[in-house]
């Protein structure tokens, strides 16, 4: 009986790997045809890093929610921290581009950030919801995010929000 199975598996058993390598190429198609995908056009393509550029440092978020009528006022909050770049009249445009925002759609505004002499890249990320809230988050190198943390959490928690 053991000479059977033995002779069984030895049949069997190439056509099983021909039967799971097709089925994982069926699978791994859509993923495996990236030369077919079309090109992203010119503009859209990121620019070569140059070797001498200094590699971008990773941005860390400080998340908030709440009524999207602060939306202004914790936008203002974070822009004292900074004397170009991000100042209070671009708190207040970016104000009204959220306040003009469909919800349910987010919306992302870099700024190059000027704080005791030295550049800074920001993000704000706005998306308000159906119910007149909104969730805002700020992204900033580590060396300032505690500093954006606690000027949002300064109005936020000065109101008890």
């Amino acid at each position: 009986m053991r000479v059977v199975v033995y002779r069984e598996a030895a049949r069997t058993g190439p056509m099983r790997l021909v039967v799971l390598v097709a089925l994982a190429g069926l699978i791994a198609g859509p993923f495996a045809a990236a030369d077919d995908a079309p090109a992203p056009p010119p503009e859209a393509a990121a620019p070569a890093a140059s070797p001498d550029a200094a590699p971008t440092p990773a941005l860390v978020r400080v998340s908030s929610s709440f009524e999207i009528k602060h939306a202004a006022a914790v936008l203002k909050q974070v822009a004292k921290l900074f004397s170009a770049g991000f100042v209070r009249k671009d708190a207040e445009r970016v104000a009204a581009e959220i306040d003009a925002q469909p919800a349910e759609q987010s919306r992302v505004w870099d700024f190059t950030a000027i704080r005791k002499g030295k550049s800074y890249a920001l993000r704000v990320r706005a998306r308000p919801d159906e119910f007149g809230d909104l969730d805002l988050d700020f992204f900033s190198p580590p060396e300032i995010s505690a500093e954006v943390r606690s000027a949002v959490d300064h109005y936020l928690n000065g109101r008890g929000l």
